[in-house]
């Protein structure tokens, strides 16, 4: 039981609306509320750095998922549980452009579990200091952001270096408009306040953090017998993936263009680098970790799914009508978002054992998003006998 801060009792705090946060969405922050004066220190020296009023940035995948650059990777963070003390202390801009905006979002994820670069990043604010290292494919939280967007094709960012750009520059840029005030509401503090994230402030352990060290110790173990593949034949298969998503998505295209090879010595030798590549990322993703750690995440979800089903068989039932709309409604745009990997013409099964892994994982996140909406659907049914549509 995580222990009460008197400080919350009856105090307003900024949380996401649950309707109002869109894919693509970038939000900046400051830390200014942290219990540790190093963390108040370094995120008081990126802002001056950079000329601007705020150290952090995070993007919006699928709502309620934010993406963000953190010394422990790239990782996620539901922003259901997260919440701001002030205002001024956060900064939520939109693209303009929907549908761009959606594709920076979808380009963010292929970067998940990638290693941080505090060189980088200190590079990025201080000028004239070059840190950078060659075959560096770490990134830092506003590189991310804007590498997103220039892959999602947004003409501002095509001549943008994201090595380059820092919290201010997405601050100040023209491109984007200041949703703040629509997309954050005031509420007294919610009761679990404790076990909430503060994004100007001091953060809860997520089950995601460890997602994404555990991808990135793959995507490591994968770069060798990759990088070797790509020294002994330049310019076979490119280019050069950053990240385990990317690997997945490299391997795919491997084991494809290898069929259509002519057979000789070398294609013979290109084949069987080819499925040694694919059966190590297989063993790794099958090991049981990734799947463990979603099992861990999923009961939690339980937990909150098991309180609302209750509640439900109540006279006056504890349901948030608006949040748990939200959370269907969310989790139809999970797996719309997920589900196109499935049944793809270009990929048939049988082509990459890693591949076909990965859709088996992915069809158990679409049969759990699916139960969770029919729990709560239900739930939703019996408090509320006409609610409105999710």
């Amino acid at each position: 039981m995580t222990e009460k801060n008197p400080r919350y009792d009856g105090l307003y705090v900024y949380v996401f609306d649950g309707h109002k946060l869109q894919p693509g969405d970038v939000v900046l922050t400051r830390n200014v509320e942290s219990s540790s004066f190093k963390g108040k220190a370094v995120s008081d020296a990126i802002a001056a750095g950079s000329r601007g009023d705020f150290s952090h940035a995070l993007l919006c995948t699928t709502p309620p998922t934010l993406i963000e650059a953190i010394d422990a990777g790239v990782s996620n963070i539901n922003s259901r549980r997260c919440f701001v003390h002030d205002l001024k202390h956060v900064r939520v801009l939109r693209y303009p452009h929907a549908g761009i905006a959606r594709a920076a979002a979808s380009a963010s994820m292929l970067s998940f579990a990638k290693g941080y670069s505090k060189r980088a990043a200190i590079a990025s604010v201080v000028p004239g200091v070059d840190l950078s290292h060659p075959h560096d494919d770490r990134t830092f939280c506003s590189a991310l952001v804007a590498a997103s967007f220039r892959a999602g094709g947004a003409p501002e960012f095509q001549s943008v270096d994201p090595m380059k750009t820092t919290p201010a520059t997405l601050q100040k840029s023209a491109h984007f408009s200041d949703v703040t005030s629509d997309v954050l509401k005031c509420v007294l503090s919610p009761e679990n306040i404790e076990e909430m994230s503060a994004l100007d402030g001091d953060r809860q352990p997520s089950p995601m953090a460890g997602q994404a060290k555990l991808l990135n110790g793959y995507y490591l173990a994968l770069s060798v017998p990759i990088d070797e593949l790509m020294a002994a034949y330049p310019g076979l298969i490119g280019p050069r993936p950053s990240s385990f998503f990317e690997c997945l998505r490299f391997i795919s295209t491997m084991c494809l263009g290898v069929r259509e090879m002519p057979q000789t010595e070398e294609t013979q030798d290109i084949r069987e680098r080819a499925k040694a590549i694919d059966q190590l990322a297989f063993t790794l993703l099958s090991e049981g970790k990734w799947q463990a750690m979603e099992a861990s995440a999923e009961a939690l979800d339980d937990q909150s799914m098991l309180y609302t089903l209750n509640e439900s068989f109540k006279a006056n039932p504890d349901i948030d009508l608006d949040a748990t709309l939200a959370v269907i409604r969310q989790s139809r745009d999970q797996i719309r978002s997920r589900a196109s990997i499935l049944d793809d013409p270009a990929k048939p099964p049988g082509h990459s054992l890693v591949w076909d892994e990965w859709v088996t994982l992915t069809k158990n996140s679409l049969s759990y998003f699916e139960k969770r909406i029919r729990v709560l659907s239900e739930a939703l049914g019996r408090a509320y006998p006409d609610p409105p549509k999710a």
